[in-house]
């Protein structure tokens, strides 16, 4: 049985705080196509906006502002802005970063 979308982004984080850049690459890939299937814009916003950033860290600029215009460009509900107003600016600032 598939870990549920928030159980997957949370697994991939603690891979990213623990060094495990590849194993977080991939389970962050997970959390995104979960959260396709859920509908599930905070998770989207969240994954894409830390692969994106794990992406510019390896050297992969155009791979990782693919990422982060995704990002920045995914539908949020208006009461949810704020829950994801640190993961688009962080976005906004790679993005600048990268050009």
């Amino acid at each position: 049985m598939p870990l549920p979308t928030p159980l997957l982004l949370s697994k991939a984080l603690r891979l990213l705080d623990r060094g495990e850049a590849a194993r977080a690459e991939a389970v962050l890939r997970d959390a995104l196509a979960a959260g396709e299937v859920d509908n599930d814009a905070v998770t989207r916003i969240v994954a894409l906006c830390c692969l994106g950033e794990l992406l510019a860290r390896q050297g992969r600029p155009a791979e990782a502002a693919t990422m982060l215009q995704a990002c920045l460009a995914t539908p949020l509900r208006d009461d949810l802005d704020d829950v994801c107003a640190d993961e688009r600016a962080r976005a906004r600032d790679l993005l600048t970063s990268l050009s």
